[in-house]
């Protein structure tokens, strides 16, 4: 069996966007795809995404913000940067291989929250169905 793909999505602040993609990825992938999420600037987990994120993934209780630093020399096939402002902040990283750059807005409220969740799925089914995933 050939060893699961390991993705890593940055954020600037590991708050919202990143790990509103890594309970998608795991969900998505159906536990095929090894994901972990960092940030540049940490900022603390809002309780509403760590609502959704129950709801969605009962695993997700354990979400918690990770420096990008805390990475730092692991292997990752491939990094997905959410917003321009973590690509442009995003140090080198020796292990950065297969960047992928992705920009969403900030969800401000339940709405546009429903919205990234949607546009990110949508783009890991694409990324998932082109390797081979699901």
């Amino acid at each position: 069996m050939p060893e699961r793909l390991k993705l890593l999505f940055v954020c600037r602040h590991n708050a919202i966007r990143s790990q509103v993609a890594e309970v998608l990825a795991h969900k998505i992938s159906q536990g095929k795809v090894q994901v972990s999420s960092a940030g540049i600037d940490l900022s603390p987990i809002p309780t509403h995404i760590k609502r959704w994120a129950n709801e969605i993934n009962k695993d997700a209780a354990a979400l918690s913000s990770t420096s990008i630093s805390d990475v730092e020399g692991q292997p990752f096939d491939m990094i997905i940067t959410l917003c321009d402002k973590s690509h442009q902040s995003l140090p080198e990283l020796s292990y950065d291989t297969g960047h992928i750059r992705w920009n969403f807005s900030h969800p401000d409220n339940e709405e546009s929250l429903k919205h990234l969740e949607i546009e990110i799925a949508e783009r890991l089914r694409l990324l998932f169905l082109t390797k081979g995933i699901i």
